[in-house]
């Protein structure tokens, strides 16, 4: 008993030792936080990343952590597709690259266009690949370009532009959703958008549409609200600030929805098919530039009505934008239908393309004002002239 007892432990030993043999040390490794693709002139691609240098991060001589100029190095290399080209940025590093740590994807504005389904498969097939990375495209510049930019916040980029995208109440897009809608049936990706101002920063500019039954090439863009909009149809919106004239009231209100909820009913009638949108927020009132008093019913009442009106009337013109000149299904419409109606779509699915640019698109939005501020009447009246 003894004997076999001292026999297991010998191997419980060995085990660990023997187990990692294959795997490379860290040291051995070029971690890559950040990749871009871009489309050159000459047909290639071009790979840039953002690769983090060990030496440069380190502790400060008073005990606080400290982060030199140099502790992420931004390198980029040529190929005939993503893996030729990471193999020729092999060929610039003394260490291995890993991409198992990658925080974000950004795809340059001339490889949207020219399209980048044929460049996905090496994502899909390499393990290494991280699903989790947060995916963007540029407007109007190149995905490298993003990679030279110092935020304010953050050492580098990469984690700047996942934030960015949390602080504006966005939910997280992430490459698996992104391979999720290139995969769907109906639904084509709406990924968020970036752009560089004179300033040579970064702005968030909305949403790019992608044309999954054409590569993957880009169709056109949603502005920064449409973009919102679309996402809380979507389901992928948790706070959003809306501002509007309050003609009744002489002025303008802003709230500040913190409760966002969306439905979605679509139902044949007929020839015609007919999707209902409704869309419902609960907020605070945050600054009321009107004559009126949010905490009187009736004025509460008016400024709540003007609120919805105007919100819907834009997201309105976003939706007609989207049915009729990109004919997208963004919305996930065609995947509504499936669930609501599953013996209907059968006879459909095949049509979804020609058949949404023809749907009978109604938007309802009801907006809530649940808590007044800390102020009745707009302190305007305060600075009026009695007379």
């Amino acid at each position: 008993m003894r004997r076999a007892g001292k026999l297991l432990l010998a191997l419980l030993l060995v085990v660990p030792l023997t187990a990692c043999w294959n795997l490379e040390e860290p040291d051995e490794q070029a971690f890559v936080l950040g990749s871009g693709l871009d489309y050159t002139k000459q047909g290639e691609v071009m790979l840039s990343s953002q690769i983090v240098v060990p030496s440069g991060i380190g502790s400060s001589q008073d005990g606080g952590g400290s982060q030199k100029p140099d502790s992420f190095r931004m390198m980029k290399a040529n190929g005939k597709n993503v893996y030729d080209a990471v193999e020729n940025l092999q060929k610039q590093v003394s260490r291995a690259l890993f991409f198992g740590h990658r925080q974000t994807i950004i795809i340059g504005h001339r490889m949207a266009v020219h399209g980048i389904g044929s460049f996905m498969d090496i994502f899909i097939r390499n393990p290494q690949a991280e699903l989790r990375s947060s995916i963007f495209v540029v407007k109007n510049a190149e995905a490298k370009d993003i990679f030279t930019i110092t935020p304010i916040f953050d050492p580098i980029i990469t984690p700047t532009l996942s934030r960015e995208i949390r602080s504006m109440g966005l939910k997280p897009y992430y490459f698996r959703n992104f391979l999720a809608e290139s995969m769907s049936e109906t639904k084509l990706p709406l990924v968020p958008l970036i752009s560089l101002n004179e300033m040579h920063k970064y702005v968030y500019a909305g949403g790019a549409i992608l044309n999954k039954d054409d590569d993957l090439k880009l169709i056109g863009f949603l502005n920064a609200k449409e973009a919102l909009y679309a996402n809380w149809i979507l389901g992928n919106l948790n706070r959003l600030a809306i501002t509007a004239l309050v003609k009744k009231g002489d002025g303008n209100v802003s709230v500040k929805l913190q409760t966002l909820n969306h439905k979605v009913h679509v139902k044949p009638s007929g020839s015609q098919i007919n999707v209902d949108v409704h869309l419902t927020g609960k907020g605070t009132i945050v600054e009321n530039n009107s004559n009126l008093d949010p905490t009187n019913r009736m004025d509460l009442m008016t400024i709540q009505k003007a609120l919805s009106e105007a919100t819907q009337t834009s997201i309105v013109e976003m939706v007609n934008k989207v049915q009729k000149r990109y004919k997208a299904d963004i919305f996930a419409f065609g995947e509504s239908f499936h669930r609501q109606q599953p013996v209907q779509w059968k006879t459909l699915r095949t049509g979804w393309k020609e058949a949404f640019p023809l749907l009978h698109i109604t938007v309802k939005v009801d907006i809530q004002c649940k808590d007044p501020g800390q102020s009745s009447s707009s302190l305007m009246k305060s600075f009026q002239k009695p007379g």
